[in-house]
């Protein structure tokens, strides 16, 4: 006997939709919660007979759905967002397109022995929830095309999950509406995103699949909530209700390791009750948005560490009150070229921020610039000051 609690779960993009490739490498998937399932619809008998027992049922139909619940992580979900945004990531970026993705998803209880394979899974729905206190999850809504299932394993030897870390509230940056940071002047305790791509069931007689022929995307309907401590920029956001003039939304999320996703809605209509409170409350606002017309993006920005860094030049001469602008470098190129610039002895020279060498007295100053990204980077310029 053992619990059953052992699940594991694998996916593996379909050239198809709804058959299993027998190519390609399974990834693991990081997750809290695997609720697929085939649900048999059934009708009952309605036969007349002299007895006042059921008659049984026939099976009619297949649903074959559940949600992937995951606490969100860097490059974990990539795949699947595409398919919830029916579009493919271009230089990083991923907006709403026409773009048909599905997969395979096993599901193995392992401590068990029994494996399900669900065939031509699309991604339905799409929820993204940012508490005030509290880990960042992410919800993907699955509809499936095929079942099946065995007592041995579906898959070998699969790529290992990803390893970067999982995010909470306080991995969100600086929120903008209007490309103006609510910091200071509105207090956001809370964000949802939820996707809803619509998709019709089409189910086709004489087909051997168990679910249904198709699912066809309809109508993507963006939607979402953002609470908001009530103040002055918290009533002229929420004045909009009433003009129905659109505003733009954009907030990052960055891990621990500096990988970051940027989020973008450039165009939402808000609407939303006046908040009430008691004289102990702190009086919020909720308001709820919805993308029109102009499509959403996500922005994936991944870390790449700093393999050296240089100053320009090495050298140089300056005379008292004069002035010499170095400059740093970092490599790769991708890499964050931020530095912080120091003096060994800010009495024979000085810099500025920016890198800017100020001549004060006579003598030898080496100039440190150092990685904002990895502090154990750094470089140094000798500059000598002359009388």
């Amino acid at each position: 006997m053992s619990s059953g609690a052992k699940i594991v779960s694998h996916i593996i993009p379909e050239v198809t939709p709804g058959i299993t490739p027998t190519t390609g490498k399974w990834s693991t998937l990081r997750l809290t919660g695997n609720a697929l399932t085939p649900t048999v619809n059934t009708a009952a008998s309605d036969e007349i007979t002299d007895s006042r027992l059921s008659q049984g049922s026939v099976a009619t139909s297949t649903d074959i759905n559940g949600d992937l619940t995951a606490e969100l992580s860097f490059g974990s979900f990539d795949q699947l967002l595409e398919a919830a945004f029916y579009g493919n990531w271009t230089n990083n970026v991923l907006a709403i397109g026409d773009v048909r993705h599905t997969f395979s998803i096993a599901k193995g209880y392992t401590d068990v022995g029994v494996y399900s394979l669900f065939k031509g899974a699309h991604v339905s729905t799409f929820a993204l929830d940012i508490p005030s206190d509290g880990k960042i999850t992410t919800t993907f809504g699955m509809a499936c095309l095929d079942y099946d299932d065995s007592d041995t394993p579906i898959v070998t030897a699969p790529d290992g999950p990803t390893t970067t870390p999982f995010l909470s509230n306080k991995n969100v940056g600086t929120i903008l509406v209007d490309g103006k940071s609510l910091e200071g002047v509105a207090c956001v305790s809370a964000m949802t995103v939820s996707l809803d791509n619509s998709l019709q069931a089409q189910r086709c007689i004489g087909s051997s699949r168990l679910g249904p022929g198709a699912h066809i995307a309809t109508e993507a309907a963006i939607t979402g909530t953002i609470v908001l401590a009530w103040s002055k920029r918290a009533w002229e956001i929420w004045k909009n209700t009433f003009t129905r003039l659109p505003i733009g939304i954009q907030f990052p999320i960055t891990d621990s390791l500096g990988n970051k996703y940027i989020f973008d809605f450039p165009a939402v209509e808000v609407d939303g009750e006046l908040p009430s409170g008691g004289k102990r409350d702190l009086v919020e606002v909720t308001l709820n948005y919805t993308v029109a017309k102009v499509s959403p993006t996500i922005t994936r920005v991944p870390f790449v560490p700093v393999a050296s860094v240089s100053v320009a030049p090495a050298t140089a001469s300056i005379a008292v009150a004069a002035t010499r602008q170095l400059t740093a470098s970092a490599l790769p190129v991708t890499a964050g070229q931020n530095v912080t610039w120091s003096s060994a002895t800010p009495g024979v020279a000085t810099v500025s921020a920016g890198g800017l060498v100020t001549g004060v007295s006579a003598g030898t100053a080496v100039i440190t610039a150092k990685s904002v990204s990895d502090p154990t980077k750094t470089a140094t310029a000798t500059i000598t000051v002359t009388a």
